[in-house]
């Protein structure tokens, strides 16, 4: 008795199983045996001052330093929608539309809120 051939679907599935197989392992073996580049910048192999620099230890514990109490929490943008502009048909048959402010508001959190003189105010 004869013995019907495999469909050509399941054939194709398994040559494609294989060659991927076989792709990942040579794509492995490729990455594994390649030399890595040790090109290294010329400005990291220069050699380091050996000598203490004071006047730097001097200005770090001269610096400011924060505490988390003492920093103003920021801005917050306090915006409400705006509702749309209300249009009435006009007899000749155009829209009328009236002009709307945003409503947009820019609020400081804490503390008071100071204005500086500029050069153009007298």
């Amino acid at each position: 008795m004869k013995k019907p051939p495999a469909p050509r679907l399941v054939t194709v599935a398994i040559f494609t199983t294989i060659t991927v197989i076989f792709w990942v392992f040579f794509s492995v073996y490729t990455i594994l045996t390649q030399i890595p580049d040790t090109k290294v910048p010329p400005e990291l192999l220069e050699p380091i001052d050996p000598t203490l620099d004071i006047e730097s230890l001097q200005d770090i514990s001269g610096r400011v330093h924060f505490e988390e109490n003492d920093v103003v929490s920021p801005i917050v943008v306090v915006s409400t929608p705006t509702p749309l502009p209300e249009s009435s048909p006009i007899p000749d048959g155009s829209l009328e539309l009236t002009p709307t402010a945003s409503p947009a508001a820019i609020i400081p959190t804490e503390g008071p809120v100071e204005a500086t003189p500029t050069d153009t105010e007298i």
